[in-house]
């Protein structure tokens, strides 16, 4: 994108250097949970809600891991607890027990894991396989797939990050997504049915700001576009109301504040409270 100066606006993808590029200028935007400020999110939800002083880590084995590997290295670092471990999979892995047994045996206290629906259900089913009821904080990638199916009863064990959930109370913009969503599509009856709710919520503050620059811009110029969205002031969006979402030093218009903890109820992402 930055060779082809061709604005790119990431709704989904979560590595840090996506958009922390090192490109001058940089066309690579984003309104997306970022790692580097995730990882801090999952270590702290560890420790505040499981008592975690050395959680183990259950990476993919692809650049997302790695981009987590360092991100929660350097959170764990900063928060004053030590890692137990760190072991990866492949996507297509059905029996992670050999590396869960390693950081059984290394002490782990929590997992964070980092992977995609598939992998991660296989995690899940192998601590159950093993009878490990350690406390699981994953990364938001089990939520884009048929991770309650495949992972079965423990499931709901899991809780995992999200920028955005419809359920509870919902600002004006909430209100009349969900209402236009239940309206368009007959399968969306209530905030459960939005699969996945961070892929949406996303999609649809990125193509409002996309807009919003393109009218600053007032041309699809890939130069005038990019600095289009330098100039937005400001937004009533979905996650949030947006000041300033981009400047020359940041293209993530989210940060570590617009985060939720979630789990699931069922089939339904609903976020944990108390």
């Amino acid at each position: 994108m930055n060779s082809a100066k061709v604005p790119f606006m990431g709704v989904w993808a979560a590595a840090t250097n996506i958009t922390r590029n090192g490109a001058n200028p940089n066309y690579v935007f984003r309104v997306s949970a970022v790692d580097v400020l995730v990882d801090r999110a999952l270590i702290k939800h560890a420790m505040t809600s499981f008592g975690s002083k050395k959680p183990g880590l259950m990476l993919v084995n692809n650049g997302w891991g790695e981009s987590n590997l360092g991100g929660l290295t350097a959170a764990s670092q900063a928060a004053g607890i030590t890692l137990a471990g760190s072991e990866k999979f492949e996507d297509k892995d059905v029996d992670m027990t050999p590396q869960l047994q390693r950081l059984r045996e290394a002490g782990a206290d929590a997992l964070i894991l980092v992977g995609n629906a598939a992998p991660g259900a296989q995690v899940v089913k192998s601590l159950q396989r093993s009878g490990w009821s350690v406390p699981v904080v994953s990364h938001w990638g089990i939520s884009g797939g048929r991770f309650t199916e495949l992972a079965g009863s423990w499931a709901s064990k899991v809780h995992f990050v999200q920028t955005y959930s419809f359920f509870g109370p919902q600002n004006e913009v909430g209100k009349r997504v969900l209402a236009a969503l239940m309206a368009k599509y007959p399968d969306v009856t209530g905030p459960g049915d939005v699969t996945p709710p961070v892929g949406v919520a996303n999609a649809y503050d990125a193509m409002q700001l996309t807009a919003l620059a393109l009218a600053k811009a007032g041309s699809t110029d890939g130069d005038k576009l990019r600095e289009g969205f330098l100039k937005i002031e400001s937004y009533q969006g979905l996650i949030k109301t947006y000041t300033k979402p981009f400047t020359e030093e940041n293209h993530d218009a989210l940060n570590e504040n617009d985060y939720v903890m979630v789990r699931y109820n069922g089939d339904k992402i609903e976020p944990i409270t108390g």
